[in-house]
C-alpha cells in the first residue's frame, strides 16, 4: 500500500466518514497531495543535501477549514508524518519534522487552498510516539486504531529571536516607501522580523497592484540589515532594475514588483 493510500485510510478513520463521497468538501487527501507538491517545488539543493521546507501554512476557505479544525492537532500530526515519510523516501533533508498549520481565509475559494512554505531551523515538532510505532509506520505495518491510540499532541515552539540587538541609544527605523503604483505615497515601517508583501490579506504589507502576486516576496531582518526574497512570483522581482531571487538590501535600494516601485529608507 502506498504512503498516500495509508494516509487516506487513517484520515477516513479519523473523520469517521465526514468527507467520504462528498464532492462539496475539500478531501483531506487533497491537502496531503498539495503539500507534497509544495515540498517538491520549493526544494533547495546544496553541495551534499537536498533541503525541503519544514514549515507549511495551508490557507483554506472557512467552510473547508471548520470540519478539519474541530479535530485539533490530530490531523496535523498525520499530515506531518506523511510529508516527513515522503521526504525521507526521496532522500530529502528537513531542518526539523514538518510543522503544519491550517488557517481560515475566505479570500481562498471553497475546495481550493493556498500553501505557504518556509525553512525555519528554530521550529521543534514532537510527535511523541514510541520508536517501535514509528518504525512500523514507515514500513506500512500499522493500523488506524494503533495510530489514534499512540499518537499524541503536536507541539511546536515559536521561532527564536535571532536579531542582533541595536546599539544602545540607536533609534534608526527602517521603512518601505511606495514611489510608484496604486499605493504611491504610502510608508510601511518594517517592525517584524519577516514581512510578506503581496495582494493576499494575510501579508504584513498588502498592495493593491493587480500585477503583484498574492504572496510576491518577503523581506527578512538579517542582523542589523534586511534581505529581499522573491517567493516564486509570476512577474518576478527587480532590485535596482536587475531581476533577482534573493538579495541583501541597503537604504536607497529600489524594489520593483508589478506596477509598484518601493524604496528601502531609514530614519
Amino acid at each position: 500500500m502506498s504512503l498516500l493510500a495509508r494516509f487516506e485510510e487513517v484520515a477516513e478513520h479519523l473523520f469517521t466518514g465526514v468527507f467520504k463521497k462528498n464532492a462539496d468538501r475539500l478531501q483531506p487527501v487533497e491537502i496531503a497531495k498539495e503539500l507534497v507538491k509544495a515540498m517538491l517545488k520549493n526544494k533547495q539543493v546544496s553541495i551534499s543535501q537536498v533541503y525541503v521546507p519544514n514549515v507549511y501554512r495551508v490557507f483554506l476557505h472557512s467552510s473547508d477549514w471548520s470540519p478539519l479544525a474541530s479535530f485539533g492537532d490530530a490531523f496535523l500530526i498525520e499530515l506531518s508524518k506523511y510529508i516527513y515519510a515522503e521526504g525521507q523516501r526521496s532522500g530529502f533533508t528537513f531542518l526539523s519534522k514538518p510543522s503544519i498549520e491550517l488557517h481560515s481565509d475566505d479570500t481562498v475559494k471553497p475546495c481550493e487552498m493556498f500553501i505557504e512554505v518556509d525553512f525555519d531551523d528554530s521550529i521543534e515538532v514532537n510527535w511523541e510516539a514510541d520508536e517501535e510505532y514509528d518504525e512500523k509506520y514507515s514500513e506500512g505495518n500499522y493500523s488506524p486504531e494503533a495510530w489514534r491510540d499512540q499518537t499524541t499532541i503536536l507541539q511546536s515552539t515559536g521561532p527564536l529571536n535571532l536579531v542582533e540587538p541595536l546599539e544602545q541609544g540607536r533609534k534608526s527605523q527602517y521603512f518601505l516607501e511606495i514611489l510608484e503604483g496604486p499605493d504611491q505615497g504610502k510608508r510601511f515601517p518594517l517592525e517584524e522580523e519577516v514581512i510578506h508583501i503581496g495582494r493576499h490579506s494575510q501579508c504584513e504589507i498588502v498592495l493593491n497592484d493587480v500585477e503583484v502576486s498574492r504572496r510576491h516576496l518577503k523581506i527578512c531582518r538579517m542582523g542589523s540589515g534586511w534581505e529581499v526574497d522573491d517567493l516564486g512570483s509570476t512577474n518576478g522581482t527587480r532590485l535596482n532594475s536587475q531581476r533577482i531571487t534573493k538579495q541583501i538590501l541597503v537604504p536607497g535600494d529600489r524594489i520593483e514588483i508589478g506596477q509598484t516601485v518601493m524604496a528601502l529608507r531609514r530614519e
